[in-house]
């Protein structure tokens, strides 16, 4: 079976992460072991290195990394972020939680009587770690800007990280000798280095490359779309259904840098992206000047075709521009292949590309099927919520011939998942593109 993922892929970046994970364990094991304190004690100190190890890692695994992603997948990259940051907090917290259950007497170290600087730091640390899992998990819930969430997440994340490697080398228990201690801070400065690399780096060497938007264009249910042309540069090669991070304005060192998929067709000389107009970056889009500059780092992600098979694509809203891109290309080389798009909507009026997706349909081999929710009288076609009866109605008869992608508000891609699983269609062959997770 020809697709990007794999078992032994899976199991790659999986052991690469369980090494990250239990590296400050292997270092502490690593020189002469100390007398026990008892199980409870050990376990709790077991956690702490863990936990450790686990927000260290998560800094690779946070999808700006084009080695991890081709094998594993953005959307299971970003995924694995999440879910793994959930349990380093649970390590963590069961650190301390573990250690004074065991001997009351380490409560001292929250004591800024005995010890100012190690109780502020270890109570900070205590905060920020609720405050970085609660601010990704409901950071809408709070009316959190993604702008203001992402420097509150990279500047916690390593203050977190900063202070349990200082509190591991103070505490020294387990890493009494000076080689322990040297080799976990060069582990862990690296790992940092990234998150350097990512908010720093990355946009210096952008910086010599910008482009202009030469216009904007008004698209159906609110939606707008960036022309982009590189300035004094050979633009950008990617692959159709990649993404890239924008940046508007005249420096590329700006919080203000998302993720859109590129909607334009591969060979095409600049980059089209389209967004609807729903949050603070994308609402201004429609006033947006001819020339204005604007930095893009990527491409990113392997929601790519798959050379030889077919197209099978869940759409839903504004996530119908990785398939613009795919559907673009086709028709610009003129690719045989079948492709069959079921794009879900509220009603006819919000369908974007509506007019060209016919066009398109009429020079390649497309099924176009619309989902509407809400449907005028003379409406023939699919209507409610795609779920796994609809996605049966229009599965092809041959569907190992296929490749599958998934993009659009979470809950449709969810039961779309779900759906396809239950039809017997293989996982290796099933492409996610979710953003709300970044």
């Amino acid at each position: 079976m020809q697709t990007k993922y794999s078992y032994k892929k899976a199991f790659k970046w999986l052991l690469v992460y369980l090494l990250l994970a239990l590296v400050p364990m292997l270092i502490a094991i690593a020189g002469i072991m100390p007398e026990s304190r008892g199980f409870i004690m050990e376990l709790g100190v077991a956690f702490g290195f863990i936990g450790l190890g686990m927000l260290g890692a998560q800094f690779l695994f946070s999808g700006r990394f084009k080695s991890v992603a081709p094998d594993y997948g953005m959307d299971n990259i970003l995924q694995l972020h999440r879910e793994m940051g959930i349990i380093a907090f649970l390590f963590v917290f069961f650190h301390p939680t573990l250690i004074l259950l065991a001997d009351s007497s380490f409560w001292s170290y929250f004591d800024p009587r005995v010890n100012l600087p190690r109780s502020v730091a270890l109570i900070s640390v205590s905060i920020a770690l609720v405050v970085l899992l609660a601010s990704s998990l409901w950071r809408l819930t709070f009316g959190l800007s993604y702008e203001r969430w992402r420097l509150l997440h990279g500047v916690l994340s390593v203050g977190v990280l900063f202070i349990g490697v200082v509190h591991s080398v103070q505490v020294s228990h387990y890493l009494a000798a000076v080689w322990q201690q040297v080799l976990l801070v060069v582990v862990f400065a690296g790992l940092g280095y990234l998150v350097v690399h990512t908010r720093l780096v990355r946009p210096w060497r952008s910086k010599a490359k910008p482009w202009k938007i030469v216009r904007v264009t008004p698209e159906r249910d609110d939606c707008w779309t960036l022309h982009l042309e590189p300035c004094g540069h050979n633009g950008m090669t990617f692959e159709c259904g990649q993404f890239v991070w924008i940046t508007i304005g005249a420096t590329p060192f700006s919080l203000q840098q998302h993720p859109f998929s590129i909607a334009s067709a591969s060979d095409d000389d600049g980059l089209l992206i389209t967004a609807k107009a729903t949050g603070d970056f994308t609402s201004s889009w429609e006033n947006i000047g001819p020339g204005t500059r604007a930095y893009l780092e990527g491409p990113f992600g392997s929601f790519t075709p798959v050379e030889g098979k077919n197209l099978f694509l869940v759409m839903g809203g504004i996530g119908i521009t990785p398939a613009m891109s795919m559907l673009r290309t086709m028709a610009q080389r003129e690719d045989k292949r079948r492709a069959i798009l079921i794009y879900a909507n509220p009603d006819w009026e919000a369908v974007t590309f509506r007019e060209e997706l016919d066009e398109l349909a009429g020079k390649i081999d497309l099924k176009l099927v619309h989902v509407l929710q809400e449907t005028h009288a003379d409406w023939k076609g699919e209507t409610g919520l795609i779920d796994k009866e609809l996605l049966k109605r229009h599965l092809p008869e041959n569907p190992g011939d296929y490749c599958y992608y998934l993009c659009g508000p979470e809950p449709m891609m969810d039961v779309a998942e779900l759906g396809l699983r239950g039809l017997g269609v293989d996982w290796r062959s099933v492409y996610s593109e979710r953003f709300e997770v970044i």
